[in-house]
């Protein structure tokens, strides 16, 4: 057994806070008794013997806090530990052969996994089986909502005017072997003249749909006329821009490219003028739709007119997509024409 002298020297080179510890609660064993037989007690030692241990007060009775935590004690242990001095502290549950015991008794348990056991961790980690789960719902519906979002794109490209109509020009028209550029430019500029804000003509709810006329020019901006000019007026975006339209008539494609940025109207039927029924009364030819609208394609002797130079007109059914060309021939009356023939 170590010696007193062995003892101090072996305190000297221990750290400060252990030194400090062992100098308020020195251990029995290396102690030596009074000549009583009683072990000599610092003040600290009388006021709590075993400072890793709650104490009950003498005179209240009531039970008071170790000195030191559960936290304080572990890293008093391990200090021990490692400096050979283990031993010498008073008994705590941080000590490696009071956790080894406590192992071998209870074996390895942790908390909460047991039967009907739960860990409450950390919010993020209560949070995730709720999280991992909505994330596994949002992929297995996410090809429908890819459905859903390009049928959305594809209604919204429909509903846009081709630049055909944004003219006013029948396609049909510039398939013709002629020289197009004075045709386009004079539907250009008359495009942006229905179109201006003190030229145009106010649709009034409910009153038909008719491309090529005065009313449905106000559904036109700027840029769709100058978009327009500029794809029908160059040989070459022209052409693949019909392809585009082509493509999408067919159902394989939306046409986009080419500089075009707008769809076309499906639904198109084509008749001659001679088969819509003629409202005497009011002068205005009308068809009946499939939506059921018995008067839903509707054109006046006025739209004719305006749309004279090409021999056909475009009319929008009110209630809903459906459109219908309408040909017609112009009948030019031979006195009058030779009437205004200056002599």
């Amino acid at each position: 057994m170590a010696t007193t002298s062995q003892y101090i020297q072996l305190a000297k080179a221990l750290p400060p806070r252990l030194q400090r510890f062992f100098a308020r609660y020195p251990p029995a064993s290396i102690i030596n008794p009074a000549a009583s037989g009683e072990l000599p007690q610092t003040a600290y030692q009388i006021e709590a013997p075993n400072p890793f241990l709650a104490t009950k007060h003498p005179v209240t009775g009531k039970w008071h806090d170790p000195k030191f935590s559960l936290r304080r004690q572990a890293e008093l242990v391990k200090l021990a530990r490692e400096h050979g001095v283990e031993e010498l502290l008073p008994y705590t549950p941080k000590k490696t052969e009071e956790r080894i015991r406590h192992r071998v008794e209870h074996g390895l348990r942790v908390k909460g996994t047991g039967i009907g056991q739960q860990v409450k961790g950390h919010a993020h980690e209560r949070h995730l089986v709720g999280k991992m789960e909505k994330r596994r719902q949002a992929m297995l519906n996410m090809p429908k909502l890819i459905r859903e979002w390009k049928a959305k794109k594809i209604v919204k490209k429909m509903a846009e005017p081709t630049h055909y109509e944004v003219l006013g020009i029948p396609r049909s028209y510039l398939e013709d072997d002629r020289d197009l550029a004075p045709i386009i430019k004079t539907a250009y500029h008359r495009s942006l003249l229905r179109n201006h804000p003190d030229k145009a003509f106010n649709v009034q709810p409910g009153e038909p749909r008719v491309i090529g006329t005065a009313q449905n020019s106000t559904n036109f901006t700027i840029d769709q006329i100058s978009e327009a000019y500029a794809v029908l007026s160059d040989v070459k975006r022209r052409a693949d821009y019909d392809k585009a339209l082509k493509t999408a008539r067919n159902g394989q494609d939306q046409p986009g490219s080419a500089g075009s940025g707008s769809g076309f109207q499906t639904g198109i039927e084509n008749v001659d003028l001679d088969d819509l029924q003629l409202d005497e009364a009011q002068n205005r030819w009308y068809r009946s739709c499939r939506c059921g609208n018995e008067r839903g394609f509707s054109l006046g002797e006025s739209d004719l007119e305006e749309a004279g130079d090409f021999g056909e007109l475009i009319v929008g059914c009110q209630d809903c997509s459906l459109w219908l060309r309408v040909h017609f021939a112009v009948v030019v009356d031979e006195h009058s024409a030779a009437a205004q023939v200056p002599g």
